[in-house]
């Protein structure tokens, strides 16, 4: 699934980023061009071009993350050339980049590009006569290890808010939210590649009759047991949904022989899945393999449209919408 509020999330960041470089940058271009600091001013254009070219980049064609550490490696590699050109007036500049380096890339990544920052700034710029260079160690350091705190902390509370947006909190499963997303991708990448993936809705048989025998406790159990039992039998490219109340969506990218795929784990849910005494619960299959012209709407309606033959069949089986 592609993570849309993630990605949303980067593009802002780059594009603030952006604009913040081109505010802060461009002044100096001024000052040294009337200075007669051609070198130095030719630097902050380049870093002001390419970042704004790298962003919008970023934002037509989405390659957020490969852009982001380029940035990264782009605007280290730009404050390092122009403290050597510029010395002790643009030292300070290094600063704000190593900090904004855990921007825009994983919390390690930032770290190791922050290393080899600091390595070719003392190995090649003259400042360190001027500045005390255990001073400048043990600041770049302190600043480093704050960063990667607090971005690794940053990148834990956005796993949680992720969780939370995609996935079922009874179940486990994923939830409608994240089903729609993953419909948009896999029928994007069938119309592209010629995929044929495959959407199954699964319906407990009777579910009513657990609720009102054994409570909505066990009910509640029987559901987070079934969960486990799928996503046990499943590949990790196939995708659970909880669609609501008793009703799930299983989404396939492709398989072959997929009668016999489905028909595994109905079986399995049909062996494993049980009630507190010991009795069977069985699930029907309502199934619809992808063809051309399909959109989300069509394509849950073809597999709601078998599911309803396989109850009418009797239940406890997988009708397909092609059969």
């Amino acid at each position: 699934m592609i993570n849309q509020l993630q990605e949303k999330y980067q593009l802002s960041i780059l594009l603030l980023l952006g604009t913040v470089a081109i505010l802060g940058v461009f002044p100096f271009i001024v000052v040294r061009y009337l200075a007669g600091n051609f070198t130095a001013a030719i630097i902050d254009i380049t870093l002001i071009v390419g970042i704004s070219a790298l962003v919008a980049y970023a934002y037509y064609y989405k390659n957020i993350r490969v852009v982001s550490a380029i940035i990264a490696l782009f605007i280290n590699a730009g404050a390092v050339a122009v403290t050597v050109t510029n010395g002790i007036d643009s030292f300070l500049w290094t600063y704000p980049v190593l900090a904004s380096t855990f921007i825009l890339v994983k919390p390690v990544e930032a770290f190791v590009i922050n290393v080899m920052t600091v390595t070719a700034l003392v190995m090649l710029s003259n400042v360190f006569t001027v500045i005390s260079l255990d001073s400048y160690l043990v600041t770049t350091l302190m600043l480093s290890m704050s960063a990667f705190v607090y971005a690794s902390h940053g990148a834990k509370q956005f796993k949680l808010l992720e969780t939370l947006n995609t996935v079922d909190a009874l179940t486990g499963a994923f939830n409608r939210r994240a089903l729609s997303s993953d419909i948009a991708v896999a029928l994007s990448n069938a119309e592209r590649n010629g995929s044929k993936p495959l959407l199954a809705i699964l319906d407990f048989d009777y579910f009513k009759t657990i609720n009102d025998k054994y409570g909505h406790t066990v009910g509640d159990q029987v559901l987070k047991d079934f969960v486990k039992i799928i996503t046990a039998h499943i590949r990790k490219s196939d995708r659970l949904y909880r669609f609501g109340g008793e009703e799930f969506i299983l989404l396939i990218p492709e398989i072959d022989q997929q009668h016999v795929f489905i028909d595994h784990i109905r079986n399995t849910i049909k062996n494993q899945l049980k009630t507190p005494d010991g009795k069977q619960i069985t699930v029907s299959f309502g199934v619809a393999p992808w063809v051309l012209g399909t959109t989300a709407d069509t394509w849950i309606q073809r597999a709601d449209e078998t599911l309803y033959l396989a109850k009418a069949r009797g239940r406890d089986c997988a009708v397909f919408s092609d059969e």
